[in-house]
């Protein structure tokens, strides 16, 4: 099998995924990474005894191949349920997923605020909870989720005016998508469903390694490190007779048996000029929000006791308040937390040219003009220390559709270039889990071939 060459391209979860699950199988592949480190949107730093993420921040209950890498590697999981703020109307209310009886009641007046009590709150309300559950076999990330059999060409938007869910409960089922991803009411129905019923089905269950979402990308990228070569971008993938034959990096060109493109999939088309053209028109629905991260690292735990975060649904200039502390006890020393400050949509692409200090700045002030009661948000010059991450292309959000589309891409490469595999968030449910599902199964099928050959 070390006669077939496999070159992965990309560094991302997908890429460390394919390289991965190929030593795995005892085939020796070379990921080509364009930045220095790899790790892509899963990296994470430690700085002074704190763990920071730079990217994903949390696995949901189905991540299945992502629990399962954990857990091969010797990262430890953290489970915890969501208490989360948000401001509306004027004043905090909060909530928890949990759909029983006495957390209703226990939060009866957040549903009066957030819209779900009004007449034709309650009657929506109903119609999109009832389809959840109904739907619920597609409602999830896991790597054999058949969400892709219900995506369709109508977008969230249209969702909503279709059951006729009113303004303010359209605030309230908007709020934690558009703080995290963007604006999803162009987006596909499917997706952002999902991501509600993720939610709502498993009680807002979430999952994290111990000291973070970059320790899994950390222990990945040292399982592959001999085999991973950095700061090497790749110029092109090159094509003849309907097979992947070399990728051309500068000053060199790298002959291939396979080659895996683990890239976002707005930059494929660019790196393989030789695509079927169905598989190009496919990739044309694939998009991505952008983001804006700012990490403070503080001697007290910033939000009211209990929190794990605080949204703005109303406000498209504040960000998503998240306590990682309160996730993640070990992220940061004893005593001592940790705010991250998340924000999408317009805002980001305006914060991502300014300065550092400007961007944390500009964040915290839009967060404190409306500050939880009983936290203790910095000032603008308080803290440890802080970072600042930037994401031109952070979330797959993905039109109407695409889905669908995508899920017919493998096919296609099969009967045009059929040593040729695209792997990466857009392949799967668009999700971390859904990238390392994508880099696994290609490097499965790699591996399947180079074996039945080499037999």
């Amino acid at each position: 099998m070390s006669a077939g060459r496999v070159v992965i391209v990309g560094g991302g979860f997908a890429g460390l995924s394919a390289a991965y699950t190929l030593m795995q199988r005892g085939i020796t592949p070379l990921l080509l990474e364009a930045e220095d480190h790899a790790g892509g949107r899963g990296s994470g730093e430690r700085v002074d005894g704190f763990s920071l993420d730079m990217g994903a921040f949390v696995f949901t209950s189905t991540y299945d191949t992502a629990f399962r890498m954990c857990e091969e590697l010797g990262l430890p999981l953290v489970r915890s349920q969501m208490k989360f703020g948000h401001h509306r109307n004027g004043r905090w209310v909060t909530t928890t997923p949990d759909q029983s009886i006495w957390n209703f009641l226990r939060h009866f007046r957040t549903a009066i605020a957030m819209g779900f009590l009004s007449p034709s709150g309650m009657r929506s309300g109903f119609k999109v909870m009832r389809e959840i559950h109904r739907q619920a076999p597609y409602m999830s990330f896991a790597s054999d989720s058949p969400l892709a059999e219900i995506d369709d060409e109508e977008s969230f938007g249209d969702y909503l005016e279709r059951l006729g869910v009113p303004e303010k409960l359209q605030v309230t089922l908007q709020a934690p998508l558009k703080m995290i991803l963007g604006d999803p009411v162009p987006a596909g129905q499917a997706l952002m469903r999902a991501y509600i019923g993720e939610t709502m089905l498993h009680a807002g269950q979430v999952s994290m390694p111990e000291r973070g979402i970059g320790s899994l990308s950390e222990a990945l990228a040292t399982y592959c490190a001999e085999v991973i070569r950095v700061s090497t971008p790749v110029r092109r993938i090159a094509v003849a007779d309907g097979k992947a034959t070399s990728v051309v990096v500068d000053g060199e060109t790298i002959e291939a048996d396979a080659v895996i493109c683990a890239v976002p999939g707005t930059k494929v088309p660019d790196l393989i000029p030789d695509l079927p053209a169905e598989t190009r028109r496919a990739l044309g629905a694939v998009s991505y929000s952008t983001g804006c991260r700012v990490v403070i690292a503080l001697d007290h735990s910033p939000l009211p006791p209990g929190w794990h975060g605080a949204l703005y649904p109303e406000d498209d200039d504040a960000p998503l308040l998240l306590d990682r502390s309160v996730f993640l006890p070990g992220c940061a020393p004893p005593g001592k937390g940790l705010l991250d400050l998340l924000i999408g949509r317009d805002r980001a692409r305006e914060l991502i040219p300014l300065e550092d200090a400007e961007i944390k700045r500009e964040l915290l002030g839009a967060a404190r003009r409306n500050a939880p009661p009983g936290s203790a948000l910095p000032g603008d010059d308080e803290g440890l220390f802080y970072r600042v991450y930037r994401w031109e292309e952070a979330l797959c959000m993905g039109t109407p559709g695409m889905l669908a589309a995508m899920a017919n891409v493998p096919g296609q490469l099969a009967a045009g270039i059929d040593n040729l595999f695209l792997a990466g968030d857009y392949m799967r449910v668009p999700s971390v889990n859904g990238a390392l599902s994508s880099g696994y199964s290609a490097a499965i099928e790699v591996a399947d071939r180079l074996e039945s050959r080499s037999n």
